[in-house]
């Protein structure tokens, strides 16, 4: 099987200096994609890969056997997939897509989406076996566009681990030492309320403040220039310390963001580094999942559909923010429920490995 990759990709190839921003701009805007692409092709055995996308889609048919999409939350309104569109048409091959979410503040499954992301719903809904979803409101949303070839499977970065995963390492409060966080500046507008949204993040920027701890970045442009090019960076610092004027003073922001933000370009970098903390918390569903995938606790905060959703489905441990009034290391560690994470693994993963050999995808044994 020679597969031909769109959407996500697994790694970038980055220029030694070379501009963070640009490199962030590789990933699709959110280092979390490699996650995703990483964890769908881990899984998988093909002969042959590519994910260049300068190839004509003509030779992309003459090449390989099947288009593969590493999907995300392509079903926005603000997002419009008529160029990936034109690309799957003119290579004109079977595609299997897996991951595949619909973002939105509410579940109302009538979003409107861009005519090229309609048109993207209904090129891979005559190409695919069945369409790979993050979750049941997605499933919804395609079911009101008439698409039933679907099939609920999570975000394929769940599956990574193979059918080992999913083993956390379970640890008395009081052994917490080391933790890291996620949050993004970039959501709260979208969020199931600003307000209660803005509050939280900027309480989980004030508790890495209190706790030291490292907050991982993944697209918060300002924090990834900071974590990646300490140079030049009083932008940076300038525009995280209004963030949090009244959280903490601002002498103490420019500490611990110039010490502790971080951000990984690798994949198997960030794996790494993560294995190192006892305890990740955050609104970062992939910052979550890096942690899961090393056996380290991890909680996701769920601000909109496309986290809450996927979250619910996979059996991981998350809150939402509409249920959350403060952050407390210790309460959101007291949410996760250890043995009910390994279970719905357990359940899931056969039903994924079917799923991939009804797409005529091999799974890795």
């Amino acid at each position: 099987m020679n597969i031909f990759l769109l959407g996500a990709t697994p790694s970038i190839s980055a220029e030694i200096g070379e501009d963070p921003i640009s490199k962030l701009a590789k990933t699709g805007g959110n280092t979390g994609n490699q996650v995703i692409a990483r964890g769908l092709l881990d899984r998988i055995v093909y002969d042959d890969i590519s994910w260049d996308h300068r190839i004509d889609p003509k030779e992309v048919h003459e090449r390989f056997d099947m288009i593969v999409v590493a999907a995300a939350n392509f079903l926005f309104p603000k997002f419009d997939f008529g160029g990936m569109t034109d690309y799957i048409e003119r290579a004109d091959l079977p595609v299997a897509i897996v991951g595949l979410g619909a973002q939105s503040n509410n579940y109302d499954p009538n979003i409107s989406l861009m005519p090229g992301t309609e048109r993207f719903v209904k090129v891979i809904a005559e190409r695919a076996v069945s369409i790979g979803v993050r979750g049941p409101y997605t499933q919804d949303v395609l079911a009101r566009r008439g698409v039933f070839n679907v099939t609920v499977t999570g975000c394929p970065s769940y599956y990574m681990g193979g059918p080992d995963g999913m083993k956390i390492n379970r640890r008395p409060f009081d052994e917490i030492k080391r933790l890291s966080i996620n949050a993004s500046r970039d959501v709260i507008v979208h969020s199931f309320d600003k307000d209660k949204m803005r509050q939280l993040v900027q309480e989980i920027y004030g508790m890495g403040i209190s706790w030291k701890a490292d907050f991982i970045a993944q697209s918060e442009q300002s924090e990834i220039r900071l974590a990646d090019r300490p140079a030049g960076t009083e932008e940076a610092l300038k525009e995280i310390s209004t963030f949090l004027t009244g959280v903490a003073p601002e002498a103490d922001v420019r500490t611990w963001a110039t010490d502790h933000v971080r951000v990984f370009f690798d994949v198997d970098d960030w794996l790494t580094a993560i294995g190192t903390y006892d305890f990740v918390f955050g609104s970062r569903f992939h910052g979550c999942m890096v942690a899961l995938q090393r056996g380290v606790a991890a909680l996701v905060i769920c601000h909109d559909t496309r986290t809450e959703d996927m979250c619910r489905f996979l059996g991981l441990p998350f809150v939402s923010i509409m249920d959350l009034d403060r952050i407390e290391p210790k309460s959101i560690y007291d949410r996760i429920d250890f043995s009910a994470v390994t279970r719905r693994y357990r359940q899931l993963y056969p039903r994924y490995l079917e799923f991939l050999t009804r797409n005529h995808l091999q799974p890795k044994s």
